[in-house]
């Protein structure tokens, strides 16, 4: 390699990294500048049968959409990290290793704690299409007993979201970073968010089962027309004399 073509490379090497750089910094600003996508739960009530007993937690969950674009199509899986039950899980599966690596006759306990719970409580949510700056609630129920670990902080993943606006940037990359969880310790918690009136709510909830709706008519109309096109190629070939796959 002459020095003209050192040099060229050196060049061309400096210019991808220059512009990887830039484009990086590019993309931290656009996600800067996006904004996030608060929200808080609160409104939690056990719902007990008649012995008192917690069959599950009803709640309220708030979202203020405090970016610059619309946001659809949005699913969530929140999860809850039960950290005593989770600790003595542990202590009970390091037990019985030891005891299988020693070769212990001692008698083990029929009693196990991840037989009948288990160290994470998960809610999987569905919001309705939210413009920017606008805010929606809504009320669900998680199946726990243990209600008062759900205003605790909490793994977000989420599974699905898009927008039309910014090239679909935002649905390329899933709005992982887009939600933030406000505990009742901040301030946030009660001055970001804003009282929903009876009319609002109504509109939110009419507009979610519209969404859900079209999605399902869509689901349907290409299942039916899936099942003509079969049976349009079946007519084809039994007119034709010929058989399927040959």
């Amino acid at each position: 390699m002459n020095g003209t073509t050192k040099f060229l490379a050196r060049v061309l090497v400096l210019g991808t990294a220059l512009f990887t750089g830039v484009a990086g910094a590019a993309e931290k600003n656009d996600e800067e500048l996006l904004g996030e996508v608060l929200f808080k739960i609160h409104d939690i009530v056990p719902e007990k049968d008649a012995d008192g007993k917690v069959l599950y937690c009803n709640i309220g969950a708030t979202f203020f959409n405090n970016t610059t674009v619309d946001l659809n199509n949005i699913a969530l899986t929140l999860s809850w990290n039960d950290e005593v039950i989770g600790e003595t899980i542990d202590q009970e599966e390091r037990a019985a290793k030891e005891q299988q690596r020693t070769n212990s006759r001692a008698a083990q306990s029929r009693y196990s704690t991840s037989g009948f719970t288990s160290k994470t409580i998960s809610l999987s949510l569905k919001l309705p299409p939210m413009k920017a700056k606008q805010q929606v609630s809504l009320k669900t129920k998680v199946d726990t007993d243990r209600c008062f670990l759900l205003l605790n902080d909490m793994d977000v993943n989420v599974n699905n979201c898009g927008t039309a606006s910014m090239s679909g940037k935002v649905s390329r990359q899933g709005c992982g970073n887009l939600f933030r969880y406000v505990s009742p310790a901040g301030a946030e918690y009660y001055t970001e968010f804003k009282e929903i009136s009876p009319d609002q709510q109504a509109a939110i909830e009419d507009a979610a089962l519209d969404a859900e709706q079209k999605e399902l008519e869509q689901i349907y109309n290409e299942t039916l027309t899936a099942i003509q096109n079969i049976a349009s190629d079946a007519s084809s070939e039994a007119a034709s004399g010929t058989k399927p796959g040959v």
